[in-house]
């Protein structure tokens, strides 16, 4: 296994399971989140608690994975219930499937920056907050 695949493993372990304290081992203290706009593993951490306290059973698994040297490409899914509150929406009861899109590079054995992210209309559209096309 490669160090990108041992870090993205460590990763999706921490996503899947709750354990935060993970993300402190696989990602850089000054990780940068290019798409969401954010810096270092503190507010990774909250995204994911945030996610986690709308989406109890959250679960990521990864569908395509394409590793060269330091750098990724991913594809993944995204599945979860909507049983608590996201972001000010109340929970929906309904459960999500959502296709997620990154580029990502790795170094010294954590994550160190990322693009890409989460197919957020298909999530709103799948809880039924925006009408479907």
């Amino acid at each position: 296994m490669s160090q990108v695949e041992e870090v993205l493993r460590g990763i999706y372990e921490a996503v899947n399971t709750g354990n935060l304290a993970l993300l402190e081992k696989f990602v850089a203290p000054d990780y940068v989140e290019h798409s969401d706009g954010f810096q270092g593993v503190e507010p990774f951490q909250q995204q994911v608690a945030t996610f986690r306290a709308a989406f109890p059973d959250l679960h990521v698994s990864v569908d395509d994975l394409l590793t060269e040297g330091d750098r990724f490409a991913s594809r993944t899914t995204v599945t979860g219930t909507h049983t608590g509150d996201l972001m000010g929406m109340p929970p929906t009861g309904k459960r999500i499937s959502v296709e997620a899109v990154d580029i990502g590079r790795i170094e010294n054995g954590q994550a160190k920056e990322r693009w890409g992210g989460l197919n957020m209309y298909s999530m709103l559209t799948q809880l039924g907050v925006i009408p479907a096309p």
